[in-house]
């Protein structure tokens, strides 16, 4: 097993302030750990659509130039079977070598699904009652609400930790997740 889904723990935040008919509440949701194995990333890298796949090496030569000269990949931080440091670079000048997926190790794209976002706003504003004196309203509330606003901290670089595939026994794994939208809406409360 090379990762474990469950977070060590979640907080969620709220905060709330009122003046003078204003109201603003704010929350602010925390995952601490968890792992999730990202798909995205693995295929992202195997086909050479993210940046890592052109960079230089540690030699300061282009990662998709040849082996024999300079180029190419090496892995951080793995070893031979006898325990030994890896010293083998891998060709990176062609179609998903370097990254491809039976040369690149799956815990590669285990990610630590922690973060912190600010997952929703709302601001509010209630009429005064001295507005409402001659009207059969007891109170008319405005509100507009904001969620998924912003990813604060997150440990994962190319996509939403906690946008990932959850089907049957496949929790913890993230391939295709689009976006996690931001959304927004209006209320109008009217007390009688």
């Amino acid at each position: 097993m090379i990762g474990n889904i469950q977070p060590d723990w979640n907080m969620g935040i709220p905060t709330s302030f009122t003046w003078k008919g204003i109201s603003l509440n704010m929350l602010i949701d925390i995952q601490q750990g968890g792992d999730v194995y990202s798909v995205s990333t693995k295929y992202g890298e195997a086909t050479g659509m993210y940046e890592v796949t052109a960079e230089n090496n540690d030699k300061g030569v282009p990662k998709r130039n040849p082996v024999d000269e300079g180029g190419g990949w090496l892995f951080p931080e793995t070893v031979y079977e006898d325990g030994s440091a890896n010293t083998t670079y891998v060709d990176a000048f062609r179609w998903g070598r370097a990254y491809y997926y039976n040369n690149s190790p799956t815990a590669r794209y285990v990610f630590d699904a922690s973060y912190v976002k600010l997952r929703e706003v709302a601001i509010s504003y209630s009429l005064p009652s001295s507005v409402l004196d001659k009207s059969f309203l007891q109170s008319v509330v405005f509100s507009v609400i904001g969620r998924n606003l912003w990813i604060i901290h997150k440990n994962t670089e190319h996509f939403d930790p906690e946008a990932g595939l959850s089907s049957g026994n496949q929790q913890g794994i993230e391939t295709g997740s689009y976006p996690v939208a931001r959304t927004f809406g209006f209320n109008l409360r009217l007390g009688i």
